[in-house]
Parts: C-alpha cells; structure tokens; sequence
C-alpha cells in the first residue's frame, strides 16, 4: 500500500491550481504538522476550529485544509496565544491525532475561476446563465423583491443570522456578489442589490448600510444582504474538496463544515 505525505499532497495543489505559486505568502503554509505526516484522509474547511478538527479526525482525516486561520489571528501568530489555555488544549489533540494543518488562501482567490466564488453562487441559486459576463460575479435575475430575494437565499443557506438592509418590497434583479471581506459598491448604478459576506456597519470607505438606508428612504431600489464570512465562503471549500479528489485517488477528501457562528435570540443554535 503505497503511502501519500502531507507534502505530496501540497505538491500535487500547487501543480494543479494553474496559477505559479508565491512562497512569499504568510497564510498559505503549515499551521501545524509538517511535510511528513503521513495523509490518511483530508478535510477541507472555513475555519480550523477545534470543532471541525475533532469532527475531521472522527471521520478518518488528519490533513486540514482550512481557508481561513487556525490560531484566531491572519497571521496565525502563535506568541498572541501561547499561554492561552484554548491553544494548548487544540494544539495537544491536534499532536496525539497526528494532524497536520495548512491553510489555502491566497492562492485559492488567486486562481480562475475563484473556487470561494463559484460555491456560493452555487449556494445560492445564482447560475452561470444569469451572470451578465464570465466571472464578473454580476447577475440579472428575473424581478424580484428585496424581502423575497433574502428569504430565498435564507431558505438555501440555512442560515439563521443572515442580515438585510433596505426596504424589503423594492423591486430589484441586478444582483453583485462578493465573498469575505469582499464587499462591492452598492453605489453601483448597476447593481440594485449586494449581496457580501461581512462588513463593518460603519468601516470609514464606504458605508454601504447608511447608503442604502437613505436610498430606501429617497424611492431608490438598493439592498444589501451579508451572509456572514463563513457562510459566504465555506461553500467554496466544497468546491475545493471535490477538486482535490481529481488528483489525490489515494486518500478520501471531504468537507468538514466549520458551520455558522451565530444564531438569533429565541432560535438557538
């Protein structure tokens, strides 16, 4: 039986994502582990919580490959939490489970089509035929409203924190999406709604919520609906586990979800 290295498997990512790999970057690297461990499954996932790990590892996977952190900063900066009794703890079961953890980030928004972006509009019922040009992440859907556009996509996602700005009978179809932090100008003559994965209510750019509440005041049909980071990114990491199964035959790979972090008063988690 032929044996498959966490190094391998790096290997074979970078010859296949088809962009050239930039060793400068800090976050696509190993958090944990290192080159040798040796792969008896792989789980994809958004964040690489202690949760998701000990599920990942309950389904026979040792490989993370997480898009965002695993020490709770981008950096992963492990003297902000060495001390901390919540690093210690992750980082002992992550040792006696011989896990091995590196992050994919930059290279994944890096390449075409972004993974991050073809799952979510995947997600949310927003098809390729509607996209108004390849990639541009611009659609034109059939007239809707504002109120029944969000609910449809609360209804697709499940999720139970989804947040809305904007007044829910305006007529909108022209749709942007972004992923993240990855907020577009609702400004846009274009686009009448944006649909994000966060942003600051107030972030001293562009203060996309104020703009569309006096857009909704002044008769201009403008909304926007954030998801949430992980909500909005985490179907992409399905779209990634299912690329890695094309060239790791060797070792099952599978989405472990880190799900949504929040939950609303009265619904419970």
């Amino acid at each position: 039986m032929s044996v498959l290295t966490a190094g391998e498997v790096i290997a074979r990512v970078k010859a296949n994502l088809g962009v050239a790999w930039r060793d400068t970057t800090y976050r696509d690297t190993f958090k944990f582990g290192g080159p040798d461990t040796v792969v008896r499954g792989i789980a994809t996932t958004m964040f690489c919580s202690y949760d998701a790990i000990r599920r990942a590892v309950e389904a026979g996977c040792n490989l993370m490959i997480p898009h965002e952190d695993t020490y709770w900063s981008d950096r992963d900066d492990v003297s902000m939490v060495s001390g901390d009794p919540a690093y210690k703890l992750k980082v002992d079961f992550m040792r006696e489970h011989d896990v091995a953890v590196f992050r994919i980030h930059d290279h994944m928004h890096a390449q075409r089509p972004d993974f991050l972006y073809v799952g979510c509009a995947r997600a949310l019922g927003l098809e390729s035929r509607y996209e108004t040009a390849p990639q541009s992440h611009h659609f034109t859907l059939p007239p809707t409203t504002l109120g029944e556009l969000a609910t449809t996509f609360q209804k697709r996602l499940g999720a139970k924190a989804l947040r809305v700005v904007g007044d829910p009978k305006a007529k909108v179809s022209r749709v942007q999406l972004g992923v993240g932090y990855a907020t577009p100008n609702i400004s846009s003559p274009d686009v009448d709604v944006v649909v994000s994965g966060e942003q600051q209510e107030n972030d001293g750019a562009f203060d996309s919520p104020a703009y569309v509440l006096d857009a909704a005041k002044l008769g201009i049909p403008k909304g926007w609906i954030m998801l949430g980071h992980t909500v909005s990114e985490e179907q992409g990491m399905l779209e990634m586990a299912d690329w890695m199964k094309k060239f790791t035959p060797e070792v099952p790979v599978q989405l472990v979800r880190t799900g949504e972090p929040f939950w609303a008063p009265g619904e419970g988690k």
